[in-house]
């Protein structure tokens, strides 16, 4: 992966970038977020280990209860970050001399917030709501304040740092798979892999903190800070809970309509999504630090950064769909076994929702770190209300399937907006002949796929060649852009 683009190297922008900032080079920065990719894929293969384990010993049903608990957790955890980590991340970028003031006072927010939030679920939990689930939840809801420190990773990205991120990653990553391990050896319940899960999340929370304190020590909190934090992020709260509504209540729309087994398949078939998000997050990664400063950009280096972005965040998205959809049953049946092949047709639908997921990683990021986020609030809040009503209905009438088919839609629209509220915030335009040259180019590789049925093997290597020949074919992608990312110039 490479980054998106870069800032210009005008002696008066490096002036004012600070000494850490102005000694880091495209070329630098490029091989860093080389380093975070190798790192993302190595967690992700030690990840669908960890699933492969779960699925396997937990059966459907048990595997759908546990999900339902970590889907929760991670809802929990989005609600309580409400914005904060990416407006902190930003202003970090643009105002260094008081990173740790700024830094410490989002950590106060975020655990407060989480502690509301964690008290929230605990009683939902004890008051049996979801129902066989209840216990579980409620121990995987303990670790939502312990993963509030995961806001110090900001302060690693404000410095184009996002190996930092991809290093905890991999250690919580590692840690799980030991965990659930020892839980299948042994035979515990699953109430005690939810202990497990805790523990892992304490130690990683621990190594976070010791790391952030060679980057960005901690400062004093402020009032004052607090203020400015909120001013900037409540309507990226308010994006945030609209996004926890569609993208994690469907699994619980659906184990209420359809039972823990149907959440089974869709959260196996989700586990892909959530791992492929690697791409798109060491994509915005570099992309968040360098739109947080180009209000010193002339316009043609503004329209560099977006077009960069935006054609890889394409490329990256649909061709992590094709080779999804090309690779959906060996997948499925490899990693979680036969009793899972219910979860081909979701993963499908998936794999096509993930262009949208991808280029929505673009878009959001660019119009955050600009402070273009009313737009995003009101965009998100409309589809949650549509996704919501839709997964009543697609939920009750195709289970799994018909969960991932509104993921799908709802994922395009998102991913669609924020790019075109991104080029407008960019007060650029975006390079639509050649992300949609991308859609169209993987739209062919897929129907080829269909029609010469290949062992998976060599089904795979084909949809890569055949797409990454098209691509650089169609010139989405071009050796320019690849000397702009390795330029020893600096940021």
């Amino acid at each position: 992966m490479t980054s998106p683009g870069q800032t210009t190297d005008k002696p008066a922008q490096l002036a004012a970038a600070g000494p850490e900032q102005a000694s880091r080079s495209a070329r630098g920065l490029s091989m860093a977020t080389a380093v975070s990719l190798g790192l993302r894929l190595l967690g992700m293969a030690v990840g669908m280990a960890t699933n492969s384990v779960l699925a396997r010993y937990l059966n459907p049903d048990g595997f759908g209860v546990f999900a339902l608990a970590l889907t929760l957790g991670t809802a929990a955890a989005q609600v309580a970050d409400m914005g904060t980590t990416i407006t902190v991340s930003s202003r970090i970028a643009r105002e260094k001399a008081s990173a740790g003031r700024i830094l410490s006072t989002g950590l106060v927010i975020r655990t407060s917030v989480a502690l509301v939030v964690t008290l929230g679920l605990l009683v939902a939990a004890a008051g049996g709501l979801f129902g066989g689930s209840s216990s579980v939840i409620g121990v995987v809801a303990i670790a939502t304040p312990l993963s509030a420190a995961s806001i110090l990773t900001a302060g690693a990205t404000a410095r184009f740092r996002p190996e930092v991120s991809s290093v905890l990653a991999l250690i919580q990553g590692v840690l799980w798979l030991v965990a659930v391990v020892t839980i299948a050896r042994t035979g515990g319940d699953v109430v005690l892999l939810a202990w497990f899960f805790v523990a892992v999340v304490v130690v990683q929370t621990g190594i976070g903190v010791m790391i952030n304190r060679r980057l960005v020590p901690l400062g004093r909190p402020s009032w004052a800070e607090a203020g400015r934090i909120f001013a900037l992020s409540w309507p990226l709260a308010i994006s945030a809970l609209a996004v926890m509504a569609y993208y994690r209540l469907g699994s619980v729309i659906l184990f209420h309509l359809q039972g823990a087994a149907e959440v089974g398949y869709y959260s196996a078939a989700y586990k892909f999504l959530d791992v492929a998000q690697l791409g798109p997050a060491m994509l915005v990664a570099p992309l968040l630090p360098i739109v947080a400063t180009s209000a010193a950009m002339d316009a043609h280096r503004r329209k560099l950064v977006l077009s960069l972005a935006a054609r890889t965040g394409a490329v990256i998205g649909v061709g992590t769909a094709v080779l999804l959809i090309a690779l959906a049953p060996a997948l499925v049946t490899f990693l979680y076994g036969d009793d899972f092949g219910p979860a081909v047709t979701p993963l499908i639908l998936l794999a096509v929702a993930f262009v949208g997921v991808t280029l929505g990683y673009v878009g959001t990021t660019i119009c955050s770190a600009l402070g273009v986020v009313r737009p995003i609030a009101v965009l998100t809040v409309a589809v949650a209300v549509v996704n919501l009503a839709a997964q009543f209905w697609a939920c009750a009438r195709w289970g799994a399937t018909g969960a991932a088919a509104v993921a799908a839609g709802t994922e395009f629209v998102i991913g669609t907006a924020t790019c075109l509220l991104a080029a407008r915030a960019m007060t650029s335009r975006l390079p639509v002949r050649q992300m949609a040259s991308v859609l169209l180019l993987g739209a062919l590789t897929v129907l080829v796929l269909w029609l010469v049925r290949l062992p998976w093997p060599v089904e795979a290597g084909l949809a890569a060649g055949l797409f990454g020949t098209a691509v650089l074919a169609a010139r989405a992608i071009t050796l320019a852009d690849l000397r702009r990312v390795l330029s020893p110039k600096a940021l």
